[in-house]
């Protein structure tokens, strides 16, 4: 949702539109959306499967809090295809920081209020299990900017004049 509320990219409107018959997504741009959706099911449903020893209650509260790290984490990389998320540009935008802060709050009451735990089936979290939750986000992250790596290659290889 927060990338709806995103300033738009500098000099957008400087861009040629794509034409009519363009897929508003290429195959490249799928592959990497499924490639990264299938990484943030695997981590899921690992990480409940590892802690369903602990009780069903945790497992579950390690998916979701995994699920929604991730989410977050898919949501700063996404707001641009090649530039990195890593960029002060997301500080200077305070409905932006607004808006990824009360994801990671809604996150953290909902396994921390009784009365979200109950309401929502879920259990708090001891601070390791909290932290293997936001490495798994981390991850995420670092493996899109390494895909990022590579398409800022690939384009400037293509921008590059033939000698």
């Amino acid at each position: 949702m927060a990338l709806g509320f995103d300033k738009p990219t500098s000099g957008l409107m400087d861009k040629k539109p794509r034409p009519l018959k363009q897929p508003l997504l290429s195959t490249s741009q799928w592959v990497r959306i499924a490639f990264l959706g299938i990484l943030m099911a695997i981590a899921t449903v690992y990480l409940e499967a590892i802690y369903e020893e602990a009780g069903v209650t945790t497992a579950a509260t390690m998916g979701f809090v995994a699920f929604a790290l991730l989410s977050i984490s898919r949501g700063l990389s996404a707001r641009s295809e090649t530039e990195t998320a890593f960029d002060r540009d997301i500080i200077h935008d305070r409905n932006q920081m607004f808006l990824y802060s009360m994801a990671l709050l809604i996150t953290i009451l909902a396994t921390e209020l009784g009365f979200l735990q109950r309401l929502l089936g879920l259990t708090s979290l001891s601070g390791d299990q909290w932290r293997i939750c936001i490495a798994a986000a981390i991850a995420l992250l670092l493996v899109d900017e390494v895909i990022k790596v590579f398409l800022r290659s690939r384009l400037h290889d293509v921008k590059a004049p033939v000698t």
